[in-house]
């Protein structure tokens, strides 16, 4: 079987950094800023566009083709994971300008959507199969938006728990660049907090739905909770990640915290961007680079109704060339 690979990932994030405080919901509650500016939830700045979102996908795109080393003219399908597109057929006008800017000349796009932060590492998973059944050697996906479209604004989103940013990021899932191995993907529908639930009546509900998740994930490709080496997550309030998968066998020193006060919640795209920030440290002596070939990483992406979640080898597989054989 063909191992699907997950190469280069990397991001653009919004032009502006403003602190949260300055946020106007904030300002306008004092509480609410008092608990997602606290050390236990770890807010500190937010990043925000006044570009449109094809933009910062098309920055990305091109970094993440550089860095593969995979020509524009190679890749066979985009998965854009977004809900900030327009919504007529005007969005066909913007895509098309993102693939020639990316020069994606030969790739077919298409857009998955409907679960909220959770698509892109639907997109993911749905690329690998992709790859591994010989249907495309070479699928970028393009996670991307912009709080102004994707939340109609608002900035203080997942019930409280986060506060949204605007930002793309992308990854090439590839048969022959080098890359992380894509072992399994799972995903969990939800319903969300039902009117009349009590707090505790509505962490119950979320905490069982992390642990369908990743009793699914375990199911595609087994694994321990001690062979993983991150949990790269969506950037929720340092509190809520470690109150869900501590519960689940993964204590904080396994959660990727660290952008939750550098970049907020970048929405779909968190995951990639905390994974192309992984490996950039690997290469300066960071925490990846003691990474073995039988360590996991977890890439998960949650919303409000839906969760879903990517297992990859912690070790990048090399590339392999025409006849086979790994390159490089």
């Amino acid at each position: 079987m063909i191992t699907a690979r997950l190469s280069a990932p990397a991001y653009e994030l919004g032009e502006y950094a403003d602190p949260v405080t300055e946020l106007p919901e904030l300002l306008a509650d004092p509480e609410a800023a008092a608990e997602l500016t606290s050390s236990a939830a770890g807010f500190d700045t937010y990043r925000w566009s006044d570009a449109p979102v094809g933009e910062l996908m098309a920055a990305a795109a091109q970094r993440t083709l550089g860095e593969a080393g995979v020509p524009g003219d190679e890749v066979d399908l985009v998965l854009l994971a977004t809900d900030s597109l327009p919504r007529d057929r005007t969005a066909h006008r913007d895509v098309a300008e993102l693939l020639a800017e990316a020069g994606l000349s030969r790739a077919t796009a298409s857009t998955l959507g409907l679960m909220d932060c959770a698509t892109a590492m639907a997109a993911v998973g749905t690329a690998a199969s992709l790859v591994r059944d010989g249907s495309a050697r070479h699928v970028l996906v393009v996670s991307g938006d912009l709080a102004d479209h994707a939340t109609g604004g608002e900035r203080i989103v997942a019930g409280g728990a986060a506060i949204a940013s605007d930002a793309a990021a992308t990854a090439l899932v590839s048969a022959t660049a080098a890359g992380l191995p894509v072992l399994g993907m799972a995903h969990h529908a939800a319903q969300g907090p039902a009117q009349g639930q009590s707090p505790r009546q509505q962490l119950a509900a979320r905490i069982a739905a992390y642990r369908e998740l990743f009793t699914r994930l375990e199911h595609r490709h087994p694994f321990r909770p001690d062979e993983v080496r991150a949990v790269l997550s969506s950037n929720f309030a340092r509190n809520v990640l470690e109150t869900y998968l501590s519960d689940v066998g993964y204590g904080s020193a396994a959660l990727a915290l660290g952008n939750v006060g550098r970049i907020a919640h970048c929405l779909g795209s968190d995951p990639l961007i905390n994974l192309a920030d992984r490996l950039a440290e690997a290469k300066t002596g960071g925490p990846a680079a003691e990474d073995r070939a039988e360590d996991r990483l977890v890439l998960l992406g949650a919303g409000i109704s839906h969760l879903a979640a990517v297992l990859l080898g912690a070790r990048p597989l090399p590339a392999v060339g025409p006849d086979g054989e790994g390159v490089g």
